[in-house]
């Protein structure tokens, strides 16, 4: 047997039926990393591996504005920048505390 190298990834605590799924999450966190696959590449700063203090991101919505009863903060439909970035930090802010008191930590 030829002389491999192999390295371990962990993609989270869960079990898979095969390596399929975990290849395509593999892939699509390294070629979010490729300079002009993302439209804004700001926006992998915000994401939570990248947030200070072990923060947890905000929510994310997509659309339609209601799905399953759920609706998108008016505040994210505003237009106001400076209001939606302290929606996002108060959210995350608020998960992290949550999370924190959920696990003990």
């Amino acid at each position: 047997m030829p002389n491999v190298r192999v390295r371990e990834l962990s993609i989270g605590d869960y079990v898979l039926g095969g390596g399929e799924v975990a290849t395509l999450v593999t892939m699509e966190a390294v070629i979010r990393l490729i300079p002009g696959v993302l439209g804004n590449p700001d926006s992998l700063v915000e994401e939570s591996h990248s947030l200070p203090d072990e923060m947890v991101e905000y929510p994310n919505y997509t659309k339609p504005v209601t799905w399953r009863g759920i609706e998108v903060p008016e505040v994210l439909l505003s237009g106001n920048h400076g209001l939606i970035k302290r929606w996002r930090s108060e959210r995350a802010a608020q998960r992290t505390k949550d999370i924190q008191e959920a696990t003990g930590e």
